[in-house]
C-alpha cells in the first residue's frame, strides 16, 4: 500500500509549486485543517484541539547542560496527549473521503488513543489491534472513546511484512480504512505529523531575534514517522521560501531497540528489521524503523544516538522536577542524548536546539507510582500545624 510496486521505495505525496508557496501566507485556524492545501484530502479534517502545541524555552536543564537556546515542543498538549493526534485527525478525514465504514490500526498506545478519539468525532467505527501488556492508561483512552480493542499475540513480533499483510486483509474484509501510522504501510498520515515543523518555525519567528528554522531538531524514534515527517515539513518550508536553511535532524533510540541506530552506524542502504526489541520505553520499543527515517538523517546532515532505558527514566524525572513538564518516557530520550552529543561536538552551545516531547506523562505513568502508593498507604497526620512541620522535617 505504501510502497512503489516498481522500485519498492516508500511512496510520498507531492504538491505543486502554487500549493507549497501558500505556506508563507497561511493564517491561524482550527487545528491542522488550516494546512489542508498541503494535505492529501479535500474533506474537512475533524478538529478536537490538535496542533498549536507550545514551544517552551528551557528554564533550568538547558543552562545546566550548557546550552543557551534549548527549546521543547510539547506534543503532550494535544487532545489525546501525543503527537499522533495529528495523524489521527487526518486518518479520520481520509476514511470519510473514501467512504470507509471505520478505521483499523495496530498500536502500542498513542496511535490507538488518537485514532479512536478522531473516529468518535467523525462518527466512524474504530478497531485497534495491539500487543498484550501495553500501558493501561493508553488502553483506557481508546476504550473510553468507543474503540473495539483486540489483543493479538506477537502482532509486532513477526516483522513488518507479515503485519502489513494481516492488517490489509482485515481492513479489506471490514471495509475499514487502514490507518497504521508507519509510512511503508500508509504514507499519507505523515502529512498530518509534518505540521509540527510548520508550527516550530512560526513560533520561532514570533520570538525576538529568532527567525527561520532551528539549527537542530532532536526526536525520539520508533518507526520513524515523526522524524521523517518533520523533515518533509522543513523541506517544504524551504521550498516556499519561508526558511533559508534546513535543520539537522537527530534521532534518538533506546539501545535495547535500535534498528535505525544500527542501520546508520553500519552505513546500510536500508533500515532492516531486528529480530526483536526489548526496551522498557513503550513509545519507541519497536524492532523496525524505515528507510524514510534513514534518509532524513542523512539528507539533513544529522545523526542517530542511542540511550540506556534507565538514563531515560532518570531524565523523565528531571524534566518534571526541573521544568515542570510531565512527559512520557519516550519524550525524555532526546534530552537524555544531549550531554553526549554536546561533548562529542555534534551540537554547539549557541545553536537553537528543539527537543520534541512526543507525549504526556499520563500515557505511561510509572513515574512516582511507588511514591504515590506509599503516600496513600501512610497513616494521615492530625489537623495540626506542628505535626505537619515535624513531618516535613522528617522527610
Amino acid at each position: 500500500m505504501g510502497r512503489c510496486r516498481s522500485c519498492g521505495g516508500i511512496l510520498r505525496t507531492d504538491y505543486d509549486d502554487d500549493a507549497v508557496s501558500r505556506l508563507g501566507n497561511i493564517q491561524s485556524g482550527p487545528g491542522i485543517d488550516r494546512y489542508r492545501v498541503l494535505m492529501p484530502t479535500s474533506v474537512e479534517i475533524p478538529f478536537l484541539g490538535e496542533g498549536d502545541t507550545p514551544l517552551i524555552h528551557s528554564r533550568r536543564l538547558g543552562p545546566t547542560l550548557g546550552l543557551n537556546h534549548l527549546l521543547f515542543k510539547n506534543e503532550g498538549r494535544n487532545p489525546s496527549g501525543a503527537f499522533k493526534d495529528r495523524a489521527g485527525a487526518l486518518a479520520a478525514a481520509l476514511a470519510l473521503e473514501c467512504g470507509a465504514a471505520g478505521v483499523l490500526t495496530a498500536s502500542s498506545g498513542n496511535a490507538a488513543s488518537a485514532i479512536a478519539a478522531y473516529c468518535a468525532a467523525a462518527e466512524l467505527k474504530c478497531l485497534i489491534l495491539l500487543e498484550p501488556g501495553n500501558p493501561p492508561n493508553k488502553l483506557r483512552q481508546a476504550l473510553a472513546t468507543g474503540a473495539q480493542v483486540l489483543p493479538v499475540n506477537g502482532i509486532f513480533g513477526r516483522g513488518p511484512e507479515a503485519l502489513q499483510k494481516l492488517l490489509t486483509e482485515v481492513a479489506a474484509r471490514l471495509n475499514y480504512y487502514l490507518a497504521f501510522v508507519w509510512a511503508p504501510v500508509n504514507p499519507y498520515l505523515l502529512e498530518g505529523i509534518k505540521t509540527i515543523s510548520y508550527e516550530v518555525v512560526a513560533q520561532l519567528g514570533d520570538a525576538p531575534g529568532n527567525t527561520g528554522a532551528p539549527d537542530v531538531v532532536v526526536c525520539p524514534v520508533g518507526g520513524g514517522d515523526m522524524f521523517a515527517a518533520q523533515w518533509r515539513g522543513y523541506r517544504e518550508l524551504k521550498r516556499a521560501g519561508v526558511i533559508k536553511k534546513l535543520p539537522r535532524l537527530i534521532g534518538v533510540q533506546s539501545l535495547n531497540a535500535p534498528p535505525l541506530l544500527e542501520a546508520f552506524r553500519s552505513g546500510a542502504k536500508h533500515a532492516p528489521s531486528l529480530p526483536s526489541a526489548a526496551s522498557k520505553i513503550s513509545g519507541i520499543n519497536v524492532a523496525f524503523s524505515g528507510d524514510h527515517a534513514l534518509a532524513a538523517v542523512r539528507e539533513s546532515g544529522g545523526t542517530v544516538a542511542g540511550v540506556a532505558d534507565e538514563d531515560v527514566f532518570a531524565m523523565q524525572a528531571r524534566i518534571g522536577r526541573e521544568e515542570g513538564v510531565w512527559v512520557e518516557p519516550a519524550s525524555a530520550a532526546p534530552l537524555t542524548a544531549i550531554p553526549k552529543l554536546l561533548a562529542e561536538g555534534v551540537i554547539a552551545v549557541n545553536e537553537r536546539i528543539v527537543c520534541i516531547f512526543s507525549g504526556a506523562g499520563f500515557k505511561d505513568s510509572h513515574l512516582a507510582e511507588t511514591e504515590a502508593m506509599a503516600i496513600n498507604e501512610r497513616t494521615p497526620m492530625g489537623f495540626e500545624v506542628e505535626e505537619i512541620i515535624r513531618s516535613l522535617r522528617a522527610h
